[in-house]
Protein backbone atom coordinates (compact mmCIF):
# COMPACT_ATOMS: atom_id res chain seq x y z
CA UNK A 1 0.00 0.00 0.00
CA UNK A 2 2.85 2.40 0.81
CA UNK A 3 4.48 1.77 -2.58
CA UNK A 4 1.20 2.52 -4.38
CA UNK A 5 0.80 5.75 -2.41
CA UNK A 6 4.43 6.72 -3.07
CA UNK A 7 3.86 6.20 -6.80
CA UNK A 8 0.56 8.09 -7.05
CA UNK A 9 1.50 11.23 -5.10
CA UNK A 10 4.04 12.53 -7.67
CA UNK A 11 1.61 11.75 -10.49
CA UNK A 12 -1.19 13.65 -8.76
CA UNK A 13 1.08 16.64 -8.08
CA UNK A 14 2.31 16.63 -11.69
CA UNK A 15 -1.29 16.64 -12.93
CA UNK A 16 -2.00 19.83 -10.99
CA UNK A 17 0.95 21.79 -12.37
CA UNK A 18 0.96 24.02 -15.46
CA UNK A 19 2.00 22.34 -18.71
CA UNK A 20 5.56 22.97 -19.87
CA UNK A 21 5.88 25.36 -22.79
CA UNK A 22 9.29 25.24 -24.47
CA UNK A 23 10.86 28.58 -25.38
CA UNK A 24 10.43 29.88 -28.91
CA UNK A 25 13.35 28.74 -31.04
CA UNK A 26 14.36 31.94 -32.85
CA UNK A 27 17.29 30.37 -34.75
CA UNK A 28 14.95 27.76 -36.24
CA UNK A 29 12.50 30.44 -37.36
CA UNK A 30 15.29 32.34 -39.10
CA UNK A 31 16.47 29.17 -40.85
CA UNK A 32 12.96 28.42 -42.11
CA UNK A 33 12.53 31.89 -43.62
CA UNK A 34 12.76 31.59 -47.43
CA UNK A 35 13.93 35.20 -47.73
CA UNK A 36 17.23 34.34 -46.01
CA UNK A 37 17.89 31.27 -48.19
CA UNK A 38 20.58 31.41 -50.84
CA UNK A 39 21.83 29.03 -53.48
CA UNK A 40 24.54 26.57 -52.56
CA UNK A 41 27.96 27.20 -54.09
CA UNK A 42 28.87 25.19 -57.15
CA UNK A 43 30.66 21.97 -56.36
CA UNK A 44 33.83 20.66 -57.99
CA UNK A 45 33.69 19.65 -61.62
CA UNK A 46 33.45 15.90 -62.03
CA UNK A 47 34.59 14.29 -65.24
CA UNK A 48 34.07 10.72 -66.38
CA UNK A 49 36.52 8.77 -68.47
CA UNK A 50 34.93 5.88 -70.28
CA UNK A 51 37.09 2.76 -70.40
CA UNK A 52 36.51 -0.56 -72.12
CA UNK A 53 36.33 -3.78 -70.11
CA UNK A 54 39.43 -5.91 -70.59
CA UNK A 55 41.07 -8.95 -69.06
CA UNK A 56 43.41 -8.39 -66.08
CA UNK A 57 47.02 -7.79 -67.03
CA UNK A 58 50.26 -9.07 -65.53
CA UNK A 59 50.83 -7.41 -62.15
CA UNK A 60 54.22 -8.94 -61.42
CA UNK A 61 56.22 -5.99 -62.78
CA UNK A 62 54.13 -3.47 -60.81
CA UNK A 63 54.41 -5.50 -57.61
CA UNK A 64 58.17 -5.92 -58.06
CA UNK A 65 58.59 -2.18 -58.61
CA UNK A 66 56.66 -1.34 -55.42
CA UNK A 67 58.31 -3.98 -53.26
CA UNK A 68 60.99 -2.89 -50.76
CA UNK A 69 64.24 -2.66 -52.65
CA UNK A 70 62.38 -2.44 -55.95
CA UNK A 71 62.96 0.12 -58.65
CA UNK A 72 60.19 2.50 -57.54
Amino acid sequence: MKILLAATVPLALAGCSQPFEPPLAAPLIRAADPMTARAAPAGPAVTHTSRAIEAPGDWRQLNDAQAPGGSS
